[in-house]
């Protein structure tokens, strides 16, 4: 039904809104129904209040019984009789249009939160089911502002105008049906000629409007960019006192945007105050001008009730024809936000879950002897050059071995590819001889924990943080407080006033950067990992504190696989084997001893270590 009356709006926005559409549950597809019946309804009992309206004005002006309401009779009887039954019906019929108009408003109010509860979990779904590389060409701030757009404008600039449409055009054609019916073509020629006035005045407006509505969203975007790029900067605007460069910046976009937002909120209401007077002095022009020249009062007497139900029907369709436009509009300044809300809609999953039936338990895709990459390479998408070429790297089960070699050489990158996050161009990663499919890839990754350098918290509790994703009430403290034994952190854990239980802050913001990277390590440690990937995991330790936790990875280590990388070759020394990276390729390997004999460049990186 919905979308036969959108169907004279066929264009980009209506083939964006047929995908919105398609994208509902048929819950919700039934309940959209439901609240379009019930606009009919309320239609119908707008004609019956009409028809009693006009019936009482009839009566009161002396007009004949058969001219009150043609087509139309009521209740017999004398004058008091007649009054007496139209006033009491007046009265239960307008509680009667209140209850129901307030009913379609609440059915309306919970369709519009369903809907929005049913996209954004869609949407958010569909984004966790991203594989990695979809993260990395779409940098995590221009998703999260796209999703909170999402959250914040689809509802009210999207799915709540279009209901609004829908159920307002549904009353306003099952009104205009019960009018024409009762006072026939002449009441339909008037109506039409005002919607045609209105529908003009709308489209004068509407280029203004528009131009409102695109300054009022670029303004917004730029206040949202000044305050975000100044709480990034607290610390540089206090040292350069730059403290009013953004508050003249911030005002002065901020007062761009409310002109543009009173626009908008006024523009829309002008069709309204020009029609509506315009539209009552014409339809008393035209209804009681030949009486009044006539002087016939029988002919103005009679001419009353049609005249009487047209206005009310008037003034009763203003409401909602405003109502249209103005959601109309509001659905035209909601577009951006439908195009994002669309592409990330319609993604599918790029990779599998563990609760995918297709996928192995972690126990069965672990490894017994090697773990391996094969004539790998790889580059990121949208460059032509490669990063890695033809990497051949073995691992064998409880190895400790590091990757060493200058910033940007590729090793995090390497690192990646073992994990899984990363499918190369050529090759692939072996465990045990056999390829890795799509389908084992989760259930590989679960036997795996990576420490970087940049390290993400949660603006949790360190037991949360350790924990990682596990529900409160199903963590482990003794488990925990093991982890952060062997992140040497339990000592300082411990000593804090609320203990496992004391707030990180927004990404660990109350803790220092080697507090942080311990607490990472104890999440990894947590996992029971059995593959231990660092990443400068201890670059922000100080040399007792990284000497005591190697000790700690000492006892760890034989446990499971670890993967070192690091610029402080102090950190590789006890691993099995340090394969040096350079030029997209392993150019050596060794234990430390071999390496500093046979390679220039570790050898120079070694002194450097040692200055």
């Amino acid at each position: 039904m919905i979308e036969t009356l959108l169907r004279p709006f066929q264009s980009q926005t209506w083939a964006e809104l047929q995908v919105l559409l398609r994208e509902l549950s048929p819950a919700r597809r039934r309940f959209l129904g439901l609240v379009l019946i019930c606009s009919f309804f309320q239609g119908l009992l707008d004609i019956f209040l009409v028809g009693l309206l006009a019936r009482l004005v009839g009566l009161l002006a002396g007009a004949k019984l058969g001219d009150q309401i043609p087509g139309i009779r009521f209740f017999g009887g004398d004058f008091l009789d007649q009054a007496g039954w139209i006033v009491l019906m007046l009265i239960a019929a307008y509680w009667l249009a209140s209850g129901i108009r307030f009913g379609v408003a609440l059915l309306q109010a919970r369709l519009t939160a369903e809907i929005w509860a049913d996209l954004v979990n869609k949407v958010y779904n569909n984004l966790l089911l991203q594989d990695y590389p979809f993260f990395i060409e779409k940098r995590t701030a221009v998703l999260s502002e796209r999703f909170n757009r999402i959250l914040t404008r689809v509802a009210s600039a999207v799915i709540t105008p279009l209901i609004a449409i829908s159920g307002n055009l549904i009353a306003v054609m099952a009104l205009l049906i019960g009018v024409a019916l009762a006072l026939g073509l002449k009441a339909v020629l008037i109506f039409g000629f005002l919607v045609l006035a209105y529908g003009l005045a709308s489209l004068l407006i509407t280029p203004y409007l528009r131009l409102a509505l695109r300054q009022k969203m670029r303004y917004s975007r730029r206040i949202r960019l000044v305050f975000s790029e100044s709480l990034r900067s607290m610390r540089d605007i206090h040292l350069y006192s730059s403290h009013d460069y953004f508050v003249t910046r911030f005002s002065r976009d901020g007062a761009i945007a409310k002109r543009n937002d009173r626009l908008a909120q006024l523009l829309p209401s002008v069709p309204r105050f020009i029609i509506e007077p315009a539209g009552i002095t014409v339809l008393f022009a035209v209804g009681l001008a030949p009486a009044v020249l006539t002087g016939n009062s029988d002919q103005l007497r009679d001419a009353l009730p049609p005249l009487a139900t047209i206005l009310v029907v008037l003034l009763r369709i203003s409401g909602p024809m405003q109502s249209v436009f103005r959601s109309l509009n509001k659905l035209r300044g909601g577009l951006p936000e439908l195009k994002d809300a669309i592409q990330l809609l319609t993604m599918r999953p790029t990779r599998y879950t563990l609760a995918d039936k297709q996928v192995p338990s972690p126990d069965g895709v672990m490894p017994r002897r090697l773990i391996e990459l094969r004539d790998v390479t790889f580059q990121y998408p949208g460059s032509r050059d490669n990063v890695l070429e033809g990497i051949n790297l073995s691992i064998p089960i409880g190895a400790r071995i590091a990757l060493v070699g200058r910033t940007g050489s590729g090793k995090t990158t390497l690192a990646h590819l073992l994990l899984g996050l990363f499918r190369p161009q050529a090759g692939g990663l072996m465990l045990d001889g056999l390829p890795v499919s799509d389908q084992e890839m989760p259930a590989w990754q679960s036997n795996c924990a990576f420490v970087p350098q940049e390290i993400r918290l949660l603006d949790a509790s360190i037991r949360e943080n350790v924990a990682f994703c596990v529900e409160p009430e199903q963590i482990d403290d003794d488990r925990v407080w093991a982890a952060l034994e062997a992140a040497q952190f339990a000592d300082v854990v411990s000593q804090m006033p609320y203990g496992l239980f004391t707030i990180c802050g927004e990404n660990g913001m109350k803790l220092s950067g080697g507090q942080r990277q311990r607490l990472s390590l104890a999440r990894a440690f947590y996992r029971k990992a059995k593959l231990l990937v660092l990443d400068e995991a201890t670059s922000a330790l100080d040399n007792k504190t990284e000497h005591d936790l190697m000790q700690a990875l000492d006892l760890v280590g034989r446990r499971c696989t670890m993967v070192v990388i690091a610029h402080r070759l102090s950190t590789v020394k006890k691993c099995d084997r340090i394969y040096e990276i350079a030029n997209g390729g392993i150019c050596a390997s060794g234990d430390f001893d071999t390496l500093r004999s046979q390679s220039a460049s570790f050898r120079e990186m070694a002194m450097l270590d040692e200055v």
